[in-house]
């Protein structure tokens, strides 16, 4: 069989989406406070590009499936931008038009929406240059900084996903930390909003943010499972249209291949430490 240029542009493209979401579930699982901290601007990087691409792909694919293959010009694709809001209600009107439900389940306040927005903010120039926007007075200045904002985030989840046992845990690691240190040990760490923690509330904190972790990487992996079923149906309707075209070559290949990494098994995933 050979392939053709559109085929390998495609493998790229799936390639390159599938290692900046890996790289994101696996910062994110590491990520946590004092050294640790930078880590939360790699999954903020790495997932917000990474859910755009694949958001893209779905429009590439579907366009291609319904214009005899041929991609969309830059225009259309370019026109969205960084927005994953966008993107994914534009994904959102594709499936209607197939009759495709997979995205149907996602209410505006699930958790994998309320990430999406979150990385949709971030992928603002207000979000992504926030600190030097604030250094500088720039007026892009769109929200406030990111990694307080995931800090309300993990809040939210350990207050709303988080069971009594996990929650109760992690006050634990706090009284432990206060008899085992006492008063012999000070904290110059801060949380994520800049606050100041003494050593209890440190592990206390700490032991939030890798819980809240856990439940954030299982809510994008469910979310990246839905959409690579999507992506599959869109390949199978492209396919259908290849064979129809009988050129010989291949236009698009298999590229639910690329995110078979996401397996939407809960407790697999809150387990699992490096992806893929």
């Amino acid at each position: 069989m050979r392939f053709s240029p559109t085929w390998y542009l495609l493998e790229q493209e799936g390639l390159l989406a599938q290692a900046c979401l890996c790289n994101g579930l696996t910062a994110l699982r590491r990520a946590n406070l004092g050294d640790k901290k930078g880590l939360f601007y790699s999954v903020f990087f790495e997932l917000s590009i990474g859910l755009e691409r694949v958001l893209k792909l779905v429009l590439i694919l579907d366009h291609m499936a319904r214009n005899q293959l041929v991609p969309p010009d830059s225009k259309t694709v370019e026109g969205y931008g960084h927005k994953l809001r966008a993107l994914f209600d534009a994904s959102r009107v594709v499936c209607a038009t197939r009759n495709v439900t997979a995205l149907d389940g996602f209410q505006s306040d699930s958790l994998p929406i309320v990430i999406l927005g979150f990385l949709d903010d971030f992928a603002h120039p207000g979000g992504r240059y926030s600190n030097i926007n604030k250094l500088t007075g720039h007026r892009h200045q769109k929200m406030v900084a990111p990694i307080a904002r995931w800090g309300e985030i993990a809040s939210q989840i350990m207050q709303t996903q988080a069971t009594p046992r996990e929650r109760e845990r992690a006050q634990m690691n706090g009284r432990m930390a206060s008899i085992a240190f006492g008063d012999a040990a000070a904290s110059l760490m801060s949380d994520l909003d800049q606050q100041h923690m003494d050593v209890a509330p440190l592990h206390v904190r700490a032991s939030e943010l890798d819980t809240a972790a856990k439940y954030a990487i299982h809510a994008l992996v469910t979310l990246i499972a839905v959409l690579r079923d999507v992506i599959d149906s869109l390949c199978d309707s492209a396919w259908a249209v290849n064979r129809a075209a009988q050129s010989g070559a291949a236009e698009v290949p298999a590229m639910k291949e690329f995110f078979q990494f996401a397996w939407a098994d809960k407790q697999y995933v809150m387990r699992k430490r490096q992806w893929p």
